[in-house]
């Protein structure tokens, strides 16, 4: 004879002789339910081959068991954040859960919830809480707050009026370490005219220059930037900075550029006006991001632990209940990748 297959906690219920909260409390591993009666329930699901509805089961528990991963501002290709998003998967793969992936763009004054918001994060009851990366401004976190929406921010590139990087609610790496790493291996390797190359009206950028200025006022050396603002294309801005570097700064023998993309555009340009890279003029970039594995010479970076800055991400909103605060996270550290675009100058001491 067959086993019974049972399509519902009911007729689980029904077959043991008890109540559906009795069946749920097992299901829970609630304590308030005798040894036999749990062992009945059980052996009852394992021959019937019965599986309860594992979201139905959490969405009553006040969980469902899945993340939203909402990017904002950003393009879904940027290779920075689709790192940060398979530490979010790696995460919620290994502790049973789901992650969605939706993206929304937004100014700093619209009013939320926008009705570009997507509707999973509007009417969140489905899902648990949002991951939320990309550029963002303190808006759309005010409203996750205002109706105890749980949310984990991407924290390095949250826009307001201060560089500090946010304290709760947010998983950050330590951009100005990471420059002034940077910096001190180019000046250890005997460059004393070193150049930053960025964008200094975004907040990110800014604090990488601030830690490399702090290393060149340390040894007692003129910080030298080249700011361009006008030029969203960070490959185009590392393009147009190497005629005003040879301009304004004839002297360079080392540049760190904001981030590997402009170390991309700035390589190029070098190359074609017949300026070696190391030889003539070191370079380094920031990111560590994958695109960089096909340059020749092979770039030197900072690497952000951008699976790492992921995982935390899920790990920490995934213990947040909902109205709470989550705790202060220190920073993540970054390291520095040496390859073969930087060299040591020639008079530079071993």
């Amino acid at each position: 004879m067959g086993k019974k297959l049972f399509k519902t906690v009911h007729d689980v219920a029904r077959a043991a002789g008890v109540s559906v909260a009795t069946i749920s409390r097992v299901l829970n591993q609630h304590p308030n339910v005798s040894q036999g009666t749990r062992e009945k329930v059980l052996a009852l699901i394992e021959q019937s081959g019965f599986r309860p509805n594992a979201i139905a089961r959490r969405l009553a528990q006040g969980r469902s068991g899945m993340l939203c991963f909402l990017l904002a501002n950003r393009d879904i290709i940027h290779s920075f954040h689709s790192r940060v998003l398979k530490g979010v998967e790696d995460y919620c793969r290994q502790h049973h859960r789901q992650v969605i992936f939706t993206r929304f763009d937004y100014g700093p004054n619209d009013a939320m919830p926008a009705e570009t918001l997507p509707r999973m994060v509007r009417e969140y009851r489905a899902i648990d809480g949002v991951l939320v990366a990309g550029t963002n401004y303190p808006n759309l976190l005010q409203y996750f707050s205002s109706v105890e929406l749980p949310y984990v921010l991407f924290g390095n590139n949250l826009v307001t009026g201060s560089l500090a990087l946010p304290a709760k609610h947010a998983v950050s790496f330590d951009e100005q370490a990471g420059a002034r790493d940077a910096t001190q291996f180019l000046f250890e390797l005997g460059h004393r005219h070193i150049t930053f190359v960025g964008n200094l009206a975004l907040h990110w950028y800014l604090r990488r220059q601030h830690g490399y200025a702090s290393v060149m006022n340390r040894y007692g050396l003129p910080p030298a930037t080249i700011d361009i603002r006008d030029e969203a294309d960070c490959v185009e801005l590392g393009r147009r900075s190497v005629p005003l570097l040879l301009r304004q700064f004839p002297r360079t023998t080392a540049i760190l550029a904001q981030d590997d993309e402009t170390a991309i555009g700035i390589m190029e340009t070098l190359r074609r006006l017949e300026i070696r890279v190391p030889q003539d003029i070191s370079l380094m970039g920031y990111d560590d991001i994958s695109e960089i594995r096909y340059l020749r010479p092979a770039l030197s970076s900072v690497r952000v632990p951008k699976a790492a800055i992921g995982w935390q991400m899920a790990e920490t909103l995934a213990g947040v209940a909902p109205g709470k605060r989550t705790r202060a996270l220190p920073p993540l550290a970054t390291e520095l990748v040496i390859r073969d675009s930087c060299m040591r100058l020639p008079s530079a001491p071993e």
